[in-house]
């Protein structure tokens, strides 16, 4: 959890004390949970959530699902499952380009179709380690 938290500081461009200042809590306390020496408090979850409410829960407690409220959560479908293709009334959306996943030995897993790089705000990769990458197209 602690890497979420110090990814939504990165992401609002705050430091650890504008952090803090925003949530009502003192700056050691946000010191404490960075460093792994506290683990989240139920009121500072929900303070969290109430400053920063883009956040799912879901995300924020377990690393799970998607990030933001806006964000849709596709699974991704197995290589010998294709994904459907879209009904008559979805053809009115932006062109979709395919890409391929590929797992942590850099083998293709399974393609998706994303939007065109122009329409693309944010790409976030996490791993098992719990570690991120945080993709922005130039």
């Amino acid at each position: 959890m602690k890497d979420r938290i110090a990814h939504i500081i990165r992401a609002q461009n705050l430091t650890a004390a504008e952090f803090a200042l925003r949530l009502g809590i003192q700056p050691s306390n946000i010191s404490h949970l960075l460093s792994g020496r506290n683990n989240p408090s139920l009121d500072f979850v929900k303070k969290l959530k109430e400053t920063f409410p883009e956040y799912t829960l879901d995300w924020i407690i377990f690393g799970r699902g998607p990030m933001t409220v806006s964000e849709p959560f596709a699974p991704l479908h197995p290589v010998d499952q294709p994904a459907p293709l879209p009904s008559q009334e979805e053809k009115n959306e932006p062109e979709l380009t395919d890409s391929i996943i590929f797992n942590q030995d850099h083998a293709a897993i399974s393609t998706v179709s994303l939007p065109h790089s122009d329409e693309i705000k944010q790409m976030i990769l996490v791993y098992k380690d719990n570690t991120f990458e945080v993709l922005s197209p130039r």
